[in-house]
């Protein structure tokens, strides 16, 4: 995907590294990437996560670290209860200088393809949870103490694929794909078809079809397909609705297209799905 570079500006703010609490009622579509690394910590939301080509859902207590210039967002519906990311940015050269720091370098290089930290314990996130508690002063020490936690956290997954590669493209239309990527994700439940978002994107279909695929590497249709059965994965697991509702609220047109996408993405029905996430839980 083409994102847009978000410029973090610690040294403006007179900050070795930027910290913040995020509550709002929904996340908006945002594909950006900035050179600084990030680790993202939801305390309270349900939705998607797009970390490079990797779209998965994600809940509470989801943790991850974006590695430098990795394009991202987390997007999700909006609902009655404030959804909180508790977020830390910072460069890969802010330890540097203490050798005792070396060993920071296995898990940047790691975050290249994004991090995902599965089963933080209850202190870690604490550690990230009561940043906005501390002094300047303190939050290095903290940060110190949480990146060394992670380093060492060996229940992990690496969220894109070992072909994805970070793209830092300067063209006139650097915001195309993020605008594009926005409008997707903000239509899922309206028809979205190749010649009406190549009409948006200002590009004949053919050339289009070919643009996409280049920076989400996802055919567009593959693309909508699994936005839309992931957004019905959270749907199914927040909300008292029936399976052909949230079948036309994701954006399909018949149950039996929504039934026969989500076994293939999924690997079995949404009744099984659901089944198998109640048990889990």
């Amino acid at each position: 995907m083409k994102p847009t570079l978000e410029q973090i500006d610690a040294e403006k703010s007179q900050q070795s590294f930027k910290y913040f609490r995020l509550v709002s009622k929904a996340f908006k579509p945002y594909w950006h990437y900035h050179p600084e690394l990030e680790l993202t910590l939801i305390y309270q939301g349900r939705g998607l996560r797009f970390i490079g080509d990797s779209i998965l859902p994600f809940g509470e207590l989801d943790l991850v670290l974006v590695g430098k210039n990795l394009p991202h967002h987390w997007v999700s519906q909006a609902t009655e209860n404030d959804q909180i990311a508790y977020v830390i940015q910072f460069s890969d050269e802010l330890f540097k200088m203490f050798r005792e720091c070396d060993c920071l370098q296995v898990l940047y290089k790691r975050a290249k393809r994004g991090i995902l930290f599965k089963n933080p314990n209850d202190q870690l996130i604490k550690d990230i949870h009561t940043f906005e508690n501390l002094s300047e002063l303190e939050r290095i020490s903290a940060l110190i103490k949480v990146l060394g936690t992670l380093e060492a956290h060996q229940d992990y997954s690496l969220l894109t694929s070992e072909q994805y590669q970070v793209r830092q493209e300067k063209t006139s239309g650097q915001f195309k794909f993020s605008q594009i990527n926005n409008y997707i994700l903000e239509n899922l439940d309206n028809k979205l078809t190749v010649n009406k978002v190549a009409e948006v994107a200002h590009m004949v279909p053919q050339s289009f079809c070919r643009w996409f695929k280049k920076h989400a590497g996802y055919s567009f249709i593959t693309f909508v397909n699994i936005a839309r059965i992931e957004n019905a994965c959270q749907l199914l697991l927040t909300k008292n609705l029936s399976i052909q509702t949230i079948a036309f609220s994701s954006g399909f047109e018949s149950i039996s297209h929504f039934n026969r996408t989500f076994r293939r993405i999924k690997g079995l029905s949404p009744s099984d799905y659901l089944k198998s996430n109640l048990k889990s839980h």
